[in-house]
């Protein structure tokens, strides 16, 4: 058991491989055409609006308090104002990273109405990653490794992130397979 020919591929096994003719006449093979379907285009979910105005206005109360306020004289109403403003911020930068990064996901086809709050998960990644980034006391710290190492991940999930070979698109559709082996007239 298990000496010298006993086993494994050996030279000429197996059924023999079709010419291109063949597999294009059979339907069968990497030459036939892929069906893709369309690329469907949707808006940004509702969770990510924020109006302008909304944040334009709080943000005028905000500095309304802050400005009537004196040295030692806690507000709280500064506190809940500076959260929503924050939230609100939040909200448009991740807006942005969405129509930044949402064209690459469609035309992969893996942003579709059944992913969108695993993308909207990625754009507040995306968000918080630039904001630990952008600060001297955060950038490269465990947070940001971290934070990092996830919005990596998320956009290899959605394949909007390079993975160093060019990615495979099917070729149009042809109305008779056997059309690319006649000579054009």
């Amino acid at each position: 058991m298990g000496g010298r020919g006993s086993g494994g591929r050996r030279t000429g096994a197996g059924q023999k491989p079709r010419s291109r003719l063949e597999r294009a006449i059979s339907g069968a093979g990497p030459d036939q055409a892929t069906a893709v379907a369309p690329v469907e285009i949707f808006d940004p979910p509702a969770e990510l609006h924020g109006t302008p105005a909304e944040l334009a206005a709080l943000m005028a109360d905000l500095h309304f308090l802050q400005d009537g306020q004196g040295p030692g004289d806690p507000n709280p109403q500064i506190a809940v104002l500076q959260t929503r403003v924050d939230e609100l911020t939040a909200r448009a930068f991740a807006l942005a990273v969405w129509h930044e990064l949402a064209p690459h996901a469609f035309k992969a086809r893996t942003l579709t109405p059944a992913t969108t709050a695993a993308f909207v998960m990625l754009c507040r990644g995306v968000v918080a990653e630039r904001a630990l980034s952008a600060s001297t006391a955060t950038a490269s710290g465990a947070n940001h490794r971290g934070m990092m190492q996830r919005v990596a991940t998320w956009m290899k999930d959605f394949n909007v992130a390079p993975f160093g070979k060019p990615m495979y698109e099917a070729e149009p559709a042809t109305v008779n397979p056997l059309d690319r082996f006649t000579k054009a007239r």
